[in-house]
C-alpha cells in the first residue's frame, strides 16, 4: 500500500495574533491524501500546530499525520510564517510640528568661550555614553539571535529524527504487509497444484525477507513480535503443508493484538514528537 500527503505549496501565511483552523491550513495548502494512487477521505489527517507562536513573527514547523486504511502512516512537514499583514495608513502618524523660528541673542548675550568649550565636552562625554550603550545593545542582541538559530536547530534535528522514526514505523509495516500477502499466495498456488518443492522455494524466500526485516526492526519490540510469529508460521507450514491454512488463519487470528500494540508504539512516537516541538 502507498500512502501520499500532497501540497500544492509548502508552507502558508499565518496572520499575526490570529488562529487557523485545520481546514483553512488544508485550504491554504491545496492539501490531499491518495493512497495507491486514490484520493481518500482527510477523516483521518491530524495537523500537529503546537510550535506556531501566532503572537510573534516568525517562520514555525507544522506537522501533518495521514492513516491509511492497513494502518499504514504518512507525514509531512510544512512552513508557518507569522506575519503583520496590517500597513499602517497616514492618518496614524504622528502630526509633524512646525520647526520654531530661530531666535538670535545680541552679542552682549553670546556666551563665553570658556562656556562653550564646557558645552562641548558635555556633549561628547553624552555622546561616548550613547554609543557604548547602543554597542551594548547591539551585542546582547546578537547573542540572543544565535542563541534562537542554536535553539531551533537542535530542536529540528530532534524532529526530524522522530519523523524519520515514524517513517521507518510505517515502512516496516508495509513489509510486514506485504510477505503475508507473499504468504498467501504461496499457500493458494500449492492447493491449485501440490507443488511441494516450488512451495519450499517460495516460502524459503519469504523467509529471507523475513529476517532482513527483523534485523532492521530491532527497535521496536511489537513489530518483532508480529515478524517472528510470521517466521514461526511459515516454518511449520514447511513442516506440514497441508495444515497451511489453519496455520494461517491462527496467524492472522493474532492481528488484531498486533495491530493494537503497533498503534500503541506509533502514539508514543507521536506523543514524543509533540513533546518536542512544545519545548
Amino acid at each position: 500500500m502507498t500512502l501520499q500527503i500532497n501540497t500544492r505549496v509548502d508552507s502558508i501565511t499565518w496572520p499575526l495574533n490570529q488562529n487557523l483552523t485545520n481546514q483553512e491550513i488544508i485550504s491554504q495548502l491545496e492539501l490531499t491524501v491518495t493512497e495507491n494512487g486514490q484520493l481518500i477521505s482527510n477523516d483521518n489527517l491530524s495537523i500537529n500546530k503546537k510550535a506556531v507562536n501566532r503572537s510573534e513573527a516568525g517562520v514555525y514547523p507544522i506537522i501533518i499525520t495521514a492513516i491509511g486504511s492497513n494502518n499504514e502512516y504518512a507525514t509531512k512537514k510544512i512552513q508557518a510564517w507569522v506575519t503583520d499583514k496590517n500597513n499602517v495608513s497616514s492618518n496614524d502618524r504622528p502630526p509633524v510640528r512646525p520647526t520654531p523660528a530661530p531666535q538670535y541673542k545680541t552679542p552682549a548675550q553670546t556666551p563665553s568661550p570658556k562656556k562653550k568649550s564646557k558645552k562641548k565636552g558635555v556633549y561628547i562625554v553624552l555622546g561616548v555614553l550613547v554609543l557604548l550603550i547602543a554597542i551594548i545593545f547591539g551585542i546582547s542582541a546578537c547573542q540572543a539571535h544565535n542563541d534562537t538559530v542554536q535553539n531551533e536547530q537542535a530542536q529540528s534535528n530532534e524532529l526530524n529524527n522522530t519523523n524519520s522514526k515514524l517513517d521507518n514505523l510505517s515502512e516496516q509495516n508495509k513489509q510486514l504487509m506485504q510477505q503475508n500477502k507473499e504468504l498467501q499466495n504461496a499457500i493458494n498456488n500449492y492447493k491449485q497444484d501440490q507443488n511441494k518443492e516450488e512451495l519450499q522455494n517460495q516460502l524459503d524466500q519469504i523467509k529471507n525477507e523475513n529476517q532482513q526485516l527483523k534485523n532492521n526492526a530491532a527497535n521496536n519490540q511489537a513489530l518483532q513480535n508480529q515478524i517472528d510469529q510470521l517466521g514461526s508460521t511459515i516454518d511449520q507450514i514447511k513442516q506440514n503443508p497441508n495444515q497451511a491454512d489453519s496455520l494461517l488463519n491462527q496467524m492472522k487470528n493474532n492481528q488484531n493484538e498486533f495491530m493494537q500494540n503497533l498503534n500503541a508504539t506509533f502514539q508514543k512516537l507521536v506523543s514524543d514528537f509533540q513533546q518536542l516541538i512544545g519545548k
